[in-house]
Order: structure tokens, then C-alpha cells, then sequence
């Protein structure tokens, strides 16, 4: 009777176990099947998007997020904002280190630096000279040009700001260049102040022109410059081609202003502020758009303002003329400019004037020109037409330097050197 006690205990105890193991599984199978699954390298995926063979890849122009409203969304067509910005120290002068060239002189080539809505600093490095592009075809035989000895000097004009504010025009973008195609041809000089920066009659005279463009064709098109000030100034300028009793009438527009300080019909005299600095119109950022135009208050009657405003004291200016074997001007040619003592040294660079709609000075007769350049010994240099041409220039303090870089005849392969050397 006691073993038949014992062997029922076993067998309640097998029982009772068994019944806690088949417990203890189904409690286990619930709780895996609730809990998610360990992260794998395809689960984080959904986290951070790597493109497959179904999802385009990015380009290089990404369409920008809708937060970010500070990024410009459409390529400017027109006029950009000037590439360098006011600083305490905005005066770059030769004895910056210039950017290398190679053996021979010639630049470079690299690209240029783009203009932004949100433009660096002065550059405190040399611009690097940027690809030589395709030469374009030259249609303007330079007939009929002024001699420049007999020029008259005509700076004029004051600059449009006062000195405690930046008074130097774009080195990347200045008159008569396009920033390698990205732009319209410049007709002007763009200089770089904060907005609500006053703007100062650069001449005494008269306001003919003051508030928007929006009905008034100013520029290329109306609503260009948003507003402007267009001055009629008190003097103008007897030039070769008029009559002795002729006088062109001078006048200087100041473009994409936030606000207009005189009217239309009001004697200005220099240095009265007649507008606020904006970036009305068709541009990037707040800068001042002057110009200078001659003859008539016309978009096409433009003159390079570096030619009309005074340079700072020891500082000078170079105009210059490029001009082929056959007579012709050479159109959209790069020109460099180095320091003397350093002639393999690259310090600035600008391009000749095209061939299309472009006024020469009339005593002048450039193609191109340097502003703000401390006086002192300067080479010239650039290529065409298979010759490297350098050209010393002599920089004086308050005036004007011509350059003339007349080309030769390309060189003539040697028919020596080029008859194949026979085989042994």
C-alpha cells in the first residue's frame, strides 16, 4: 500500500512538471512573438535612403528643400551681385602674392569663382585666370581710332560712396565682361555696400530720372534695375568726331536702389546722397549699379565708369587696346596683369570688350582697362593667334596709362623640322 502511494506521488510529480515546462514554452512562443524583430543592415536602411537601381541618384543641381529660403532657386539672367564685399580693409594692392603662371607667363587656366547671393569677402589671394575660351569671330576693323596723345583726361567724378564705406567696383564682374557667359554683358560697375547704404552723387546736376523703371525702358528691359537715379551732369565732353561747338551731354545712373532720396526735376550737387543701396530689379544681393553713359540717357550709350571716376590718391588706372596682324579688333580676350619685379607672377585679370554694341571712349578708343591699380611698373600680358605677347605699362598716381598691344604675324612652322625623318 505505501509503494502504490509512492509510485502515484512520481507520477503527480512528472505530471506537475511537465505541466510547468508546456506552461513555461507557450509563455516563451507569446513573448518572442510580441517583441519586433533585431535591427539589420536592411531595417536601418529605411532610416538613412541608399539609392538603388529604381531611385534616380542625386544630380548635380539638387532640387533645394522648401525650409531653405535663403538659397536663390532660378540661374540669374542679368546683372549679379559684385563678388567682393565690404570690409575695414577693402584695398588690395600689388604686394599681395600674386597666383602662379606657367613657365612661359601665360595664366593658368582654372575656372572662375562664381558670384553668389552671399558673396565672400575682398579676395585676400590673387583670382586665378580662368580657361581661355574658343576665339570668337572678329568682325570691327579698329579704323578711324582716336590718338590717344591728344586725349583729354575726364576724371571727373567722385566716388559714389563715402570712405567709411567700400568705393571699389567687382574685379570678377567688371564692364564690358560677361563672367564667362553666366551673365549679361555689363554695362556698368558693380559695388558692394549693405542695404540702406546712402549713395552719393558722383557730379553736380540735374535729377532727370528718379524712382521705377517698371514703365520707363532703362536698361535691357523695363523693371531692370527695380529703381534708379539718372543724373544729367553740368559739364559734358567736345569729343574728335563733333563739331568744335558740340558738347556731349554726360550723365550716370545709379541702379537697383531700395529707395530714392531726390526727384525728377531737382539740382544735385557731389556727394549728396541721392538713393539707398538695395537689390531692386534683376539682382542677387545689395549692391550699387553705376554707370556712365554719353550723348544720350541710353542703355546702349554706356562708357566704362572706370574711365570717368577718380582714382584713389596713389593709385592709377590702364586702358588698353588689343588689336590683330590683319587690323581687327580682338574681341573677348583674356588679359593679365603682373607686377614688374614679379613678371611670372599672375596679380589680376580682365577680358576685352566684344564686338557687339559697345562705345570705345572717344579719346581712348579701349577694348579694356584696369582700375584701382597702385602707381608703379606693371607687364601686360596675353595670347592670341599662336604668339604670347608682354607689354611693360607705367602706373601714375591719379591718371590714366595706354596700352596698345598690336599683334604679328603668326609664326611660320619650320618645313625643315616638320619633313618626317626618313626610315633606316
Amino acid at each position: 500500500m505505501k509503494q502504490s502511494a509512492t509510485q502515484i506521488l512520481r507520477i503527480l510529480a512528472v505530471l506537475f512538471t511537465l505541466f510547468f515546462l508546456v506552461m513555461g514554452y507557450l509563455n516563451l512562443t507569446r513573448n518572442r512573438a510580441a517583441d519586433p524583430p533585431p535591427a539589420t543592415a536592411s531595417s536601418t536602411a529605411t532610416n538613412t535612403a541608399t539609392p538603388t537601381a529604381t531611385e534616380p541618384a542625386a544630380t548635380s543641381s539638387p532640387t533645394p528643400p522648401a525650409t531653405a529660403t535663403h538659397t536663390a532657386t532660378a540661374q540669374p539672367t542679368h546683372t549679379p551681385t559684385a563678388t567682393i564685399a565690404p570690409t575695414g580693409t577693402p584695398h588690395v594692392t600689388p604686394t599681395d602674392t600674386p597666383a602662379p603662371t606657367a613657365a612661359d607667363g601665360t595664366p593658368t587656366p582654372t575656372d572662375t569663382p562664381a558670384a553668389t547671393d552671399t558673396p565672400a569677402g575682398p579676395p585676400t589671394d590673387t583670382p586665378t585666370p580662368t580657361l581661355t575660351p574658343t576665339p570668337v569671330p572678329r568682325t570691327v576693323r579698329a579704323d578711324d581710332v582716336p590718338d590717344t596723345t591728344q586725349a583729354i583726361p575726364h576724371l571727373w567724378f567722385t566716388r559714389p560712396f563715402t570712405d567709411e564705406f567700400f568705393t571699389w567696383g567687382s574685379w570678377y564682374y567688371p564692364y564690358g565682361t560677361n563672367n564667362n557667359g553666366d551673365y549679361l554683358w555689363h554695362r556698368g560697375n558693380d559695388i558692394q555696400n549693405e542695404e540702406g547704404t546712402p549713395i552719393v552723387a558722383v557730379g553736380d546736376g540735374l535729377a532727370v530720372f528718379a524712382g521705377p523703371d517698371d514703365t520707363r525702358l532703362l536698361g535691357p528691359e523695363t523693371a531692370f534695375y527695380g529703381q534708379a537715379v539718372v543724373i544729367q551732369h553740368s559739364r559734358g565732353i567736345t569729343t574728335t568726331s563733333t563739331r568744335p561747338d558740340e558738347t556731349l551731354p554726360v550723365f550716370t545712373l545709379y541702379g537697383h536702389v531700395s529707395k530714392v532720396l531726390v526727384q525728377e526735376g531737382e539740382t544735385v550737387t557731389a556727394g549728396q546722397p541721392v538713393a539707398l543701396v538695395g537689390q531692386e530689379g534683376v539682382a542677387l544681393g545689395p549692391h550699387l549699379h553705376l554707370e556712365v553713359r554719353l550723348g544720350e540717357n541710353s542703355y546702349l550709350a554706356t562708357q566704362n565708369p572706370d574711365l570717368w571716376v577718380r582714382p584713389d590718391p596713389g593709385y592709377g588706372i590702364i586702358a588698353g587696346r588689343v588689336v590683330d596682324a590683319d587690323g581687327f579688333y580682338v574681341p573677348q580676350q583674356l588679359i593679365t596683369l603682373h607686377v614688374a619685379a614679379t613678371p611670372d607672377k599672375f596679380w589680376r585679370q580682365t577680358w576685352t570688350y566684344p564686338d557687339h554694341r559697345y562705345t570705345f571712349d572717344p579719346g581712348l578708343g579701349e577694348t579694356f582697362a584696369f582700375a584701382d591699380v597702385q602707381a608703379g611698373e606693371y607687364v601686360l600680358k596675353t595670347r592670341f593667334d599662336g604668339r604670347n605677347y608682354s607689354l611693360p605699362v607705367t602706373v601714375r598716381d591719379g591718371e590714366t596709362s595706354f596700352a596698345l598691344i598690336e599683334g604679328q604675324p603668326a609664326p611660320t612652322p619650320d618645313i625643315a623640322d616638320a619633313t618626317p625623318t626618313p626610315s633606316p
